[in-house]
């Protein structure tokens, strides 16, 4: 892999999700970083550049709107999109969705991850 790659941090606490989505984003010739919660996802944010962050709205102890919070804190530029299997009418959804973040439902068809991403990255693909 290159420098230049654009590198994307999965956030999600199911091991499963986790590796799947590290998997297809390989597979798209991204570079991957990968965190089963909040604490984990801000330690190595303070330490590597990420391009794109993917989190899943319920993480153990923070909530999918208060991740995205804290993130905007730390850098109001880093795309980031949220990963649910939640109801549309869920809360937290709606909060982030008003702020205008970008969310994918699981089951997350590969072509569909593809195109959110390169979308989210201003239509850099790997």
């Amino acid at each position: 892999m290159t420098s230049k790659q654009p590198r994307i941090l999965i956030v999600d606490d199911e091991p499963e999700i986790r590796s799947f989505m590290s998997d297809a984003l390989d597979v798209f010739g991204y570079q991957v970083g990968a965190a089963g919660n909040a604490d984990e996802a801000f330690a190595l944010i303070a330490r590597t550049r990420f391009d794109l962050v993917m989190s899943d709205l319920r993480l153990p102890g923070l909530r999918g709107w208060d991740f995205a919070a804290r993130l905007r804190s730390i850098d109001p530029v880093l795309p980031l999109i949220v990963l649910t299997g939640s109801a549309p009418d869920d809360e937290d959804l709606c909060r982030v969705r008003e702020a205008g973040i970008a969310v994918l439902h699981k089951p997350i068809p590969l072509p569909q991850l593809e195109t959110a991403v390169t979308a989210a990255l201003g239509g850099r693909a790997a």
